[in-house]
């Protein structure tokens, strides 16, 4: 008698099926992804998760994470809006990083970060995240994560004294996205070794001091602003100087080749095992309504800076 073919939907055929030589059968990406997704929405509902979180890149993903859902609320991360197919955006919330490649904790850390700032997501509330390797075409990695619980600034910090209009704005994400580029790429084979100041020059002028002549002066805004795809290869040439670049709250760069001089301040805890750059981060945003990232010229970390400390730690 024939045997009759086990249907796809149990979870263990392919894997425990063998191939004409004896081999066993590789598993399916889509059916991987489909299976940890199915477990994923499981999993939520027995611990009473409402909040998923997911980096999908794959249009079939999309479809079944949308069509398993039930009561629970769904938000995309994508580094381009229209990567969501259109059918979808009624359906979910969609959130932006940077362009630029970030690894599974990264895409949770800073997603997870912009959703909560965005009011999507309770600064307590426990959410379930889902990703894949960018590129991949798939879901490979689940997480269960709270950010007031899991993250260190958030347990030392009043969450209504973080700069929301800041970390939110497309200046910010453009400028993360500038500084993991220049992370992973250099400048002429070495690493380079910055920091950027983003905020109301204005309101913190006394903190700065001019070491060289204002490479931007005289310049017009249009040809300085980061959202220009042409200016990034003077940043990067002018990363190589030293000091920090001072960049407004319109994405325009005003100055580089800066020395910051940190309001002093006694209660400041400074930061064990940082270098000077770091530590004057901390410092400077410690009494100041600005954000300070830095890049490590010695391991290519990316970290942003407010309220005195790191709300943001990137290693591209």
């Amino acid at each position: 008698m024939k045997k009759r073919p086990v249907p796809d939907s149990h979870p263990s055929v392919k894997q425990n099926s063998m191939n004409d030589k004896g081999k066993p059968k590789k598993v399916s990406e889509n059916r991987e992804s489909r299976l940890l997704v199915r477990h994923s929405f499981e999993m939520a509902r027995e611990l009473g998760i409402s909040t998923i979180l997911v980096y999908a890149e794959s249009v079939q993903d999309q479809r079944y994470i949308l069509k398993s859902k039930k009561h629970e609320k769904i938000i995309f991360l994508s580094q381009r809006t229209h990567d969501i197919h259109e059918d979808f955006r009624d359906s979910c919330d969609i959130l932006t990083l940077p362009h630029h490649d970030l690894s599974r904790s990264e895409q949770f850390q800073l997603g997870l970060l912009i959703a909560t700032l965005s009011d999507k997501v309770e600064i307590d509330e426990t959410v379930l995240c889902m990703a894949g390797l960018v590129g991949s075409l798939r879901l490979d990695n689940l997480l269960i994560t709270n950010l007031k619980r899991d993250n260190k600034w958030f347990k030392q910090h009043n969450y209504e004294s973080i700069p929301k209009d800041l970390l939110l704005s497309k200046q910010f994400i453009k400028l993360l996205d500038i500084v993991l580029r220049l992370a992973k790429e250099g400048r002429e084979g070495k690493n380079i070794g910055t920091m950027f100041v983003l905020g109301n020059p204005h309101s913190f002028s006394e903190h700065y001091e001019q070491m060289i002549l204002n490479p931007f002066a005289g310049h017009p805004e249009e040809f300085r602003n980061m959202h220009n795809e042409d200016f990034f290869e003077t940043i990067r040439e002018f990363a190589a100087l030293d000091g920090a670049f001072v960049v407004n709250n319109e994405g325009t760069f005003e100055r580089a080749g800066v020395y910051i001089r940190p309001p002093t301040s006694n209660t400041l805890k400074r930061p064990r095992g940082l270098g000077a750059r770091h530590t004057s981060a901390a410092a400077f945003t410690s009494s100041i309504d600005a954000l300070a990232i830095t890049l490590s010229e010695s391991s290519s970390i990316v970290t942003v800076f407010s309220k005195g400390s790191a709300v943001l730690t990137l290693n591209p």
